[in-house]
C-alpha cells in the first residue's frame, strides 16, 4: 500500500514538470474539470492499481508479469470489438514492440550466457 501511495504521488510529480514545460494549463479549466480528474486518478490510480498490488502479494512474479503483459492485449482488442476503434500501422507496431519485450524478458536466460541479436 505504501509502494503504491509513493508511485502515485512521484508519477503526479514526474508528469507536472512536462505539462508546464510543452502545454499551457489554464488553472481555470483544471478546476472545473475537477470531478473527471478526481475520479480517474482516484478510482484508476489510487484503487485499480492498489488492487491489483494486493492481488499480486505472493504470487509467482512471471506469471504476474505475464498476465499483466496481457491487459495491453485485452484493452486493444476489446477497443477493437467493443468500441470500433482503428489504429494506425505505427500504433500496431509499437503494440507489437512493447508485447515482444515484456515476453522476451521472461525468457530463461543461462546465465553467462549471452544474448545473439
Amino acid at each position: 500500500m505504501k509502494m503504491s501511495c509513493i508511485q502515485f504521488f512521484i508519477c503526479g510529480i514526474i508528469c507536472a514538470v512536462p505539462m508546464f514545460l510543452f502545454e499551457h494549463p489554464d488553472l481555470t479549466v483544471i478546476l472545473n474539470a475537477w470531478q473527471p480528474i478526481l475520479y480517474t486518478g482516484i478510482l484508476s490510480c489510487g484503487v485499480a492499481y492498489t488492487l491489483q498490488i494486493v492481488a499480486q502479494k505472493g504470487t509467482n512474479p512471471v506469471a504476474a508479469s505475464l498476465l499483466l503483459s496481457l491487459e495491453s492485449v485485452f484493452s486493444v482488442l476489446a477497443g477493437w470489438l467493443i468500441l470500433g476503434q482503428r489504429m494506425s500501422v505505427r500504433e500496431i507496431l509499437g503494440c507489437v514492440l512493447v508485447f515482444a519485450g515484456i515476453i522476451l524478458v521472461q525468457v530463461p536466460w543461462k546465465t553467462g550466457e549471452k544474448v545473439k541479436g
